[in-house]
């Protein structure tokens, strides 16, 4: 009588495991799986936007203030003094003349400064007032009498007088790239009223002579502060 082999319990075990082995390889493969693949990179952080930076502010004022009552120099000597031959030489300038004497009814002071990498130098004396003779002299509205830096306007009767008609009466330009003959430097002028300081960004040449107005021509290095100057008059 012959034997009928018949699969044992631990055969079919074996061929259980075998199955489920073989499904889980086919499950790894249609998920990538087996450990061959890199992982992604790391996200790279976007930088955040870069802000923009607000324009440096205007020099402050300074907080000691300087009388011009002595009518003391102010600034290192650079320029002669009296207009120059471009200059007002008596003949009408800027739409001004040039009186044999002058009516104080409108009598105000503008101070000018300008610098030069820092250093202040001086305004020449004698600024729109010409000899015409050995003894006598003829006046321009807008004149100086010293190296102050102090503008004198004398008038008739309150009107407009600007930065440009004094620089007319001196001879000497005022550009963006040239200030009395001063060139290849970056300038920039302030406005200063009531210890306020203003860039100006308009033509100078309109720049009104005002009472107690002080302006500053900054050329070539930038100065830390303006000047502080005061007078009595107007």
């Amino acid at each position: 009588m012959s034997r009928i082999c018949k699969p044992t319990t631990r055969s079919f075990e074996y061929a259980r495991l075998a199955c489920v082995a073989s499904l889980l390889g086919v499950a790894l493969a249609g998920c990538g799986g087996g450990g061959s693949d890199s992982a992604d990179p790391p996200a790279v952080p976007v930088p955040p936007p870069v802000q923009p930076t607000d324009p440096p502010a205007n020099p402050p004022q300074s907080a000691t203030a300087i009388s011009l009552n002595d009518n003391h120099t102010v600034g290192a000597a650079h320029w002669e003094e009296g207009d120059t031959g471009d200059g007002a030489q008596g003949q009408p300038t800027a739409g001004l003349e040039c009186m044999p004497t002058m009516d104080e009814t409108y009598h105000v002071h503008t101070h000018l400064s300008v610098f030069l990498n820092g250093e202040a130098l001086a305004i020449p004396a004698e600024l729109g007032i010409v000899a015409t003779s050995a003894d006598a002299e003829c006046f321009y509205n807008i004149h100086t009498h010293d190296q102050s830096g102090k503008i004198h306007v004398e008038a008739p009767a309150p009107a407009l007088f600007t930065l440009g008609q004094l620089f007319a009466i001196w001879g000497q330009p005022l550009e963006t790239t040239n200030v009395g003959g001063i060139t290849g430097m970056p300038i920039v002028v302030y406005v200063t009223d009531a210890g306020v300081v203003t860039k100006e960004t308009g033509d100078w040449h309109n720049i009104e002579l005002k009472s107690h107005r002080e302006v500053t021509i900054q050329i070539g290095t930038a100065i830390t502060e303006i000047p502080n100057f005061t007078w009595s008059a107007n």
